[in-house]
């Protein structure tokens, strides 16, 4: 039992607090994300194209407020900044439940999305503000494992209320993820104070992350990596229903491995991330499994039922494994490649990688294959052997821009013209 314990939760101290303040946070998120659309829809009456449409608005905003919510994160210290967005959430969520009108859902999606985004910014500079740099990849690790954890049994609990149908329970999700959200606005003002950093004086400012060109190409480089966890959630269960002959029942078995493997592997895996080379050749290994896991799937759809089952479990492997190195590099590029004195401005810019599989990765996973069969799995590897292209070049001109930290008095503050 310890040794479980041990794979799940950091020592005593402010980084368990953090990892308990995710895992209560996943709980909620887990119940409103699987419950909260089928509500929307099905209760208040939105039709299902409305409630993709405030979903997607809200994260698209949320990436492009990204770099100023980061900047408030370094300015007036990100442990505050951290709880005012976990209280904005709960506000949101106390709304949804009045919401009857697409009008007043677009606002409430919209307020959700960009506490929830922001918050996830300055949660990041609060890390490295509470951990250091020798520590924030291992924790950054610990919370991802949790909140895995967490999710997944939030939506079997979520699964159940949409079992009963009723009004009264679903509205029962909402202000249970509230209440978590003020907790762990609570539990974030319990960790240690990690002050701002105050601006510079005019004519002395460094160079914003919007205009630091080589760290913006690693963060685009590194966000192709995230099409693959969108491929696994999505395009290998619509393949597999649609191409081949294994048993429909298999999608559920698949994201059981995933989440099972991201839970108790991430941590382990997570070890070679907390430095700039480090990270760099879990990126290229990330590359390589995923280009292996859409050609190991490009080829089920020719398969008998039993071969294609187990070779798709094998491909869910793979795309799993592309999953926790490719987070794990990210994770140690994003902190590592950014200024000790701008660690929210830079990863609110770092965050703009997602957009593309954030918007068209969907898409692209369920629309190429289904129209070109397994050679469309083909074409997605494509985008996988640029980021092995591209992400080494990509990688060294950022560290060749930084200034050396004897430079700065042991802290990087900016980038090299």
């Amino acid at each position: 039992m310890s040794r479980l314990m041990s794979r799940l939760l950091p020592d005593p101290g402010p980084g368990r607090v953090l990892v308990l303040c995710t895992a209560v946070a996943s709980l909620g998120n887990g119940l409103y994300v699987t419950g909260g659309a089928v509500y929307f829809v099905h209760v208040v009456g939105l039709s299902a194209s409305q409630v993709g449409l405030g979903m997607s608005l809200a994260g698209i905003l949320g990436l492009l407020l990204g770099v100023p919510a980061g900047k408030l994160a370094d300015r007036i210290g990100p442990r505050g900044t951290t709880a005012v967005f976990a209280l904005g959430k709960a506000v949101a969520l106390s709304a949804a439940a009045f919401v009857h009108s697409f009008t007043a859902y677009l606002v409430m999606a919209v307020v959700l999305g960009l506490a929830e985004q922001s918050g996830n910014i300055a949660r990041g500079a609060l890390v490295t503000g509470v951990m250091g740099r020798e520590g924030r990849v291992r924790l950054s690790a610990y919370m991802r494992s949790v909140f895995n954890a967490g999710f997944s049994l939030a939506s079997l609990a979520a699964g159940l209320v949409i079992a009963t149908d009723s009004t009264t329970a679903y509205l029962a999700l909402f202000w249970a993820n509230a209440l978590s959200m003020v907790l762990v606005a609570a539990l974030y003002m319990r960790l240690p104070t990690v002050p701002g950093i105050p601006p510079a004086p005019r004519g002395e400012q460094p160079r914003g992350a919007v205009r630091d060109l080589p760290y913006l190409l690693v963060a685009q480089v590194s966000g192709i990596i995230r099409i693959g966890p969108t491929a696994l959630a999505v395009g290998v269960p619509l393949w597999l229903v649609v191409h081949t002959d294994a048993p429909r029942a298999l999608a559920a078995w698949i994201m059981l491995v995933n989440t099972v493997l991201v839970v108790f592997l991430q941590v382990r895996m997570a070890r070679d991330a907390d430095t700039v080379r480090g990270a760099a050749r879990l990126q290229k290994l990330t590359a390589v499994v995923l280009v292996v896991a859409c050609a190991v799937t490009a080829v089920t759809g020719s398969l008998s039922g039993w071969a294609a089952t187990a070779v798709l479990l094998a491909a869910s492997v793979l795309f799993t494994f592309g999953e926790i190195w490719g987070e794990a590099a990210r994770w140690g590029l994003r902190y590592e490649l950014a200024p000790a004195n701008a660690q929210g401005q830079y990863l609110g810019a770092f965050a703009t990688g997602d957009a593309f599989a954030l918007i068209a990765g969907p898409a692209l996973v369920t629309s190429v294959p289904n129209q070109f069969g397994g050679p469309g799995w083909l074409l997605i590897a494509v985008l996988f052997l640029g980021v092995l292209a591209a992400g080494g070049p990509a990688v060294r001109w950022a560290e060749r821009t930084r200034v050396p930290e004897a430079e700065t008095d042991g802290v990087p503050q900016t980038v090299k013209a």
